[in-house]
């Protein structure tokens, strides 16, 4: 704790009652304390806060506003969730946390108020939002969002294996020059997907001698978390000899259908695609897509198993939950084999 103290300046005293949610504390001071425990690599552990000795039936779960927008992939999580409390008796309180407000005026009044007894948070929230649910004593999960400074439980989707999957299967089909569309510093899972793809490229062994090359481009970010392929960079890329893309998520894989469509060649014939998160609109469109699916519901599910086990059992080890994923192959991939033969 003193070296929270000297880099706020405070006493060693202040920092402790700040920590403990002393209620004379002013918020903007406990926020503080907060953050610059995790800058400095202490992790904060909600189970030392007190927790409401009742019990209102209701947990929340959280994600960021713009998220809510998202129902093609959210509501399955969100789905998955609701099944698992329904199952134990619980109801589901789905609140939005205003990520472009202050802290303290962000989170919904389920939490201020403290009328649920738990909350799964989802996407990408801040890490001080984060913390400032867990100071108020409500046992927290982490679902698709990692916050490794908190020790918390996170689920999570094996990302880096699925980015693999996804590179690898490319490269069986006979394609040496890829794409990678998404920013790892979008968010965790962006940047796992990445390093999966990166392993594979980098371990394939080529029979024909030609090593596989992998290239990058970074999405831009629409309005409700949409992401899309910059057209500039985007056709560039396909100039310089790509024949196969694969995407963060699977919105970026729309966005590369459509310039693909825009620039006038065809996939798979000319560009082959690989998305990620497998939503519905995979299923229905021209080609229907292939994408590595995620298991939302599970997600879902077992952040609730975590939850109610935290909400008995506080003092018990956190947990991080990787959950396998499963390439779902349909007619946006071409076998080019034959041309190297």
């Amino acid at each position: 704790m003193q070296h929270i103290a000297d880099k706020l300046g405070i006493s060693k005293s202040l920092v402790s009652r700040a920590l403990s949610n002393d209620a004379q504390i002013s918020d903007r001071t406990k926020e503080q304390v907060r953050l610059t425990a995790i800058e400095l690599g202490y992790p904060i552990n909600s189970s030392a806060a007190i927790v409401p000795s009742s019990r209102t039936g209701n947990v929340a779960v959280l994600m960021p506003r713009s998220h809510l927008k998202d129902a093609e992939f959210w509501g399955k999580v969100i789905g998955g969730a609701e099944e698992e409390l329904h199952r134990s008796a619980f109801s589901l309180v789905l609140g939005g946390i205003a990520t472009d407000e202050p802290v303290k005026d962000g989170l919904p009044s389920c939490i201020t108020d403290r009328r649920v007894d738990g909350a799964v948070i989802m996407g990408r929230v801040p890490v001080g939002y984060i913390a400032e649910v867990m100071a108020t004593g409500i046992p927290v999960v982490l679902a698709d969002v990692m916050a490794d400074s908190l020790k918390l439980d996170h689920v999570l989707a094996d990302n880096f294996r699925g980015g693999c999957e996804a590179a690898s299967f490319l490269l069986e089909q006979g394609h040496r020059n890829l794409l990678f569309a998404g920013d790892s510093d979008f968010s965790f899972s962006f940047a796992e997907r990445k390093r999966g793809a990166e392993r594979a490229v980098a371990q394939f062994e080529s029979t024909e001698g030609k090593a596989p090359t992998l290239t990058f481009v970074d999405p831009i970010l629409l309005e409700g978390d949409k992401l899309a392929l910059p057209e500039v960079e985007f056709s560039a890329a396909l100039k310089g000899g790509v024949t196969a893309i694969v995407c963060a998520n699977d919105s970026i894989a729309f966005s590369a259908l459509e310039q693909i469509a825009a620039l006038g060649l065809s996939c798979p014939q000319d560009i082959s695609v690989v998305g990620f998160d497998n939503v519905e609109r995979c299923e229905w469109i021209a080609p229907s897509l292939t994408s590595v699916d995620a298991d939302k519901e599970t997600i879902g599910r077992r952040a609730v198993e975590l939850l109610l086990r935290r909400m008995e059992r506080p003092d018990a080890r956190p947990e991080t939950l990787y959950l396998a994923t499963e390439l779902i192959k349909r007619n946006s991939v071409a076998n080019i084999i034959n041309n190297f033969i």
